[in-house]
């Protein structure tokens, strides 16, 4: 069933879902498409099944599903089965990311720090992982944040072991730390006294972190991945039996990869990430690191500390050696210094008098800003309060939404109240954005978000008829060149109900401009790769609504869908070039796309472009009547269909659009333009010679037979070879067409037709005396003696039995031939009589085709009335036929249809009942 098939498939798509990242296979199109199944009727069990709970609902757009028990199981609990987005989503979450908490911290590890959470949450265990970088980097820091995500993400129970292991340690002793790693049997060594169960087993369930594995040798290396490839550990001492351990297994070390480790086992290991030392990260990160250790210090001494500048500047800068190392032990170094000096006062305040030598002399200073006053860090101080210093801009966006929402319940959260207030905050955000902030040393990348801007902004104007200003691009690029710098999120603003209301308010009271606010912030996700929120809708929206960017033309859109490559995309083309204004757009579909498939493409476009002025659909072919059916319940305007478009078609339409013609209008030129001049002519005089070829199985046959005859051509072939269906040369009309068009020569053919004034060779006998005498008097109607020849001595190569069945089949031909002849014996036998060459050869080429198109699954156009009525008349000559054939069908595994027997029949016995 349906319905049952939509929840399995979403099980599977749920073990490996990202929200961050929701792909086409969560919508209703998508499930559509790779289930093949009609999209309205998926939408329909998709909403029982998120009424039956078994389904979360997303309300973005497009809307997503998710399988919720999937969900749950691998994530975390939901109170609910409908979300108006993702963000409400991981609201509850109440587990906090220490992942991402890292990468606040360190942002330039963003995408290796995704790499490792993909790592630790694939199946089955995770995947192991090996963190390079130099000493001092965070490695073992890092692996234990991992332990900790594991327990608090229930990918391991919260008493599962984590156990690490230097191996610096036994530098000198690889084998024993190969025993130690992998345990060791009682009397494997002089010493094993007893069994040993090693590192493996006591990190069975959990975590096993090898520090410095470049020091495990190759046998040990070796071991390794012997447990990575099976899951099995084979203790020192024992070769038979493995014992099966469960662990993940993280690495570190500070060597080269290219030149430590085997290359087998680096194969193995699928995740490497490397820590930058702290000379490579940037000046705001080595801050933020700074911060991280004077808060941690702080909760320990548990008197607040006051920061100067100048320590800031001075730690931030300093670069030692010992990277991070180092850097903790000067924090620590500098308190120590100030608190011996500060014992009996509350505060403890830090000066550049109380760094270290080291840091003074090391401090690589260099001229940025930082934060103007001292720093109070206290017992209730966040990390998070003490990285946004960094980011002035926050506090701009913070201030301004502030303001909104003060403005907003002061007035009793009537926005029609205080509407022209709100206006002035955004107004002012922006100007701040456009004419307070220096970016003269980032202009590349403002420049590239102002070019990926003007494009975005394009897209809109066309999709949905808007009027857009060179202020109104420069001012959103600003803005958005502003707002990637920082991370925040609805956590950060104090009064979350009035920033809901407030949005709401503001999607109402501007309901356009917010629609195209929506597609212009899916657009910025997507091609920016800049995570807006809520606050953003308001801003955007406001802004936007002053710029007056809709224009109402009231024109309809068009579209033209066509099969092929670039067909419609080059009909389009020409007409809006020739308009010079964008009035319709184009799809190219593949020339197998369902019916189905296109008016999914309709649908979707309906969802992204303002049709409420009608929608004209131009298609190439196809029943519309059948197109219609499948989506007007989903869109809601007037729809005019035409089909046969043509260029001439889709500039009438692109025409009559600009004028604002009716679609009445429309479609009574749109009769006129399609109207059809239709005359047929022959050729009169000089009509090309030609030979057909047929054969009684079919026309495919037929093709390979004519192909084999162009092969022996010369190049300049002034004969055309025409294959020909044989039940089609029967037909009196048929063949009067043909003869009009070229001058036949005669035909070749396994039967022939028997067509007054055309001769006839037989295939089988073309090499005979006889044969090849007449194929030589027709050839000598175009062709020279010397010409001749050369294709007489390429029929003798090329038509031999087997090279004419190797034409026909791409299977072993010998075989073919050998199976071929056991059929023909059993035929004769069982009908007590003997074939004729010329039979033989029609079956043996018959057959070898007929093989290959069962192996193809390719079907036959045999008349079903006439096959039923054969069978009755010919029943005990078809199970005959059928017993003859087990050969071919045992060998080939095929089942031979009786509509096939009947063409045998018809060989054997020169039948001509039509069929």
């Amino acid at each position: 069933m349906l319905k049952e098939k939509i929840l399995k498939y979403l099980d599977v798509q749920t073990k490996t879902i990202d929200l961050d990242h929701l792909g086409n296979q969560f919508t209703a199109g998508g499930i559509a498409n790779k289930l093949k199944a009609k999209r309205n009727t998926v939408s329909l069990y998709l909403n029982q099944l998120v009424n039956e709970h078994k389904l979360i609902k997303i309300r973005t757009r497009p809307v997503h599903f998710v399988h919720r028990a999937r969900f749950e199981k691998d994530n975390f609990k939901l109170k609910t089965s409908v979300y108006q987005s993702v963000a409400q989503i991981e609201k509850e979450n109440d587990q906090k990311d220490l992942l991402k908490s890292f990468t606040q911290i360190n942002p330039s590890l963003k995408e290796s720090i995704e790499r490792v959470r993909a790592a630790i949450l694939y199946p089955n265990g995770g995947l192991p992982l090996l963190i390079t970088g130099e000493s001092g980097t965070g490695k073992s820091y890092l692996i234990g944040l991992i332990a900790k995500f594991c327990r608090m993400h229930k990918l391991i129970k919260k008493d599962a072991p984590f156990i690490t292991v230097n191996c610096a340690q036994y530098a000198d002793n690889p084998e024993l730390l190969t025993s130690n790693l992998f345990g060791y049997k009682k009397g494997a060594f002089t010493g094993a006294d007893e069994d040993h169960p090693g590192a493996f087993l006591e990190a069975d369930g959990g975590i096993l972190f090898l520090d410095e594995v470049h020091r495990l040798g190759p046998k040990g290396q070796e071991k390794l991945f012997t447990y990575l490839d099976s899951g099995l550990i084979y203790p020192v001492g024992e070769t038979k039996k493995g014992k099966r351990v469960s662990v993940r297994l993280c690495f570190a070390t500070t060597e080269d990869l290219e030149t430590g480790f085997l290359t087998t086992f680096m194969r193995r290991i699928p995740v490497k990430i490397t820590l930058p030392s702290l000379s490579q990260r940037s000046k705001e990160e080595r801050l933020n690191l700074v911060y991280t250790l004077l808060n941690n210090e702080q909760k320990k001494i548990a008197k607040p500390l006051l920061v100067s500048v100048q320590v800031l500047d001075m730690l931030a800068n300093y670069q030692p050696a010992g990277n991070i190392g180092d850097l903790k032990n000067a924090v620590k170094l500098t308190i120590a210094q100030a608190n011996a000096e500060q014992k009996d006062k509350d505060n403890i305040s830090l000066t550049a008098y109380n760094l270290p030598a080291n840091v003074l002399i090391k401090s690589k200073r260099e001229s940025y800003l930082t934060p103007a006053k001292a720093v109070k860090i206290t017992n209730e101080t966040a990390i998070d309060d003490l990285i946004a210093r960094n980011f002035p801009e926050k506090k701009i966006f913070l201030h301004s939404l502030e303001q909104l929402l003060t403005i907003y319940e002061q007035n009793g959260s009537n926005l029609n109240k205080c509407e022209s207030k709100l206006k002035q905050v955004v107004y002012q955000l922006f100007d701040t954005m456009l004419f307070e902030k220096d970016n003269s040393k980032q202009i590349p990348l403002l420049s590239y978000v102002i070019n990926s801007v003007k494009r975005l902004f394009d897209q809109l104007k066309n999709a949905y008829q808007l009027k857009i200003s060179g202020n109104a691009i420069y001012a959103i690029s600003y803005y958005l060149f502003e707002r990637q710098k920082i991370q925040w999120g609805t956590a950060d603003v104090k009064n979350k109900p009035a920033l809901q209301k407030l949005k709401k308010d503001v999607q109402r009271r501007y309901s356009d401009v917010y629609l195209y606010v929506t597609k212009l912030i899916s657009l910025i996700k997507g091609n920016l790769d800049i995570e807006l929120n809520e606050a953003d809708y308001i801003f955007l929206t406001i802004y936007l609504n002053k710029l007056e960017i809709i224009t109402k033309t009231g024109l309809g859109k068009a579209i033209v869908i066509s099969h092929g490559y670039a067909t419609a995309g080059s009909i389009v083309n020409v007409v809006n070039r020739l308009l010079g204004v964008h009035t319709l757009d184009a799809f190219d579909m593949p020339i197998n796309v369902s019916t189905q498939q296109i008016a999914n493409q309709i649908i979707d476009y309906s969802e992204n472009n303002d049709i409420t002025h009608g929608l004209i659909i131009l298609v190439d072919m196809g029943s519309l009547k059948e197109i219609e059916t499948l989506f007007p319940r989903q869109i809601n305007a007037p729809i005019l269909l035409m089909n046969n478009v043509s260029t001439l078609l889709a500039l009438t339409v692109g025409e009559s659009i600009l004028k604002k013609r009716s679609f009445r209008e429309i479609s009574k030129l749109a009769k006129e333009t399609s109207k059809l001049d239709i005359k047929l002519t022959y050729p009169e005089k000089h009509k090309q010679k030609a030979i057909l070829t047929t054969c009684y199985s079919g026309i495919g046959t037929a093709t390979h037979v004519a192909r084999l005859l162009e092969r022996c051509l010369p190049d300049n072939k002034k004969i055309k070879i025409i294959p020909y269906d044989y039940q089609a040369l029967k037909d009196y009309h048929k063949v009067q067409v043909v003869k009009k068009m070229y001058d036949i020569i005669g035909i070749i053919g396994t039967e022939n037709p028997e067509i007054d004034g055309l001769d006839f060779i037989y295939l089988e006998k073309i090499l005979s005396d006889k044969g090849t005498a007449k194929l030589r008097n027709w050839l000598g109607l175009v062709f020279t003696g010397k010409e001749i020849d050369t294709i007489s001595n390429n029929l003798v190569k090329n038509f031999s039995l087997e090279q004419t069945i190797n034409m026909v089949t791409i299977l072993d031909v010998p075989k073919v031939i050998e199976n071929i002849t056991i059929c023909i014996q059993e035929l004769e036998r069982r009908f007590s009589l003997s074939l004729s060459n010329q039979k033989k050869f029609t079956l043996y080429v018959h057959v070898s085709y007929l093989i290959e198109r069962l192996i193809r699954k390719e079907g036959n156009n045999i008349n079903l009335e006439f096959e039923k009525e054969f069978i009755k008349r010919h029943m005990n000559d078809l199970d005959k036929i059928k017993a003859a054939f087990s050969v071919i069908s045992d060998n080939y595994n095929v089942k031979i249809p009786t509509s096939e027997l009947i063409y045998v029949d018809q060989i054997i016995f020169n039948s001509t009942e039509k069929a």
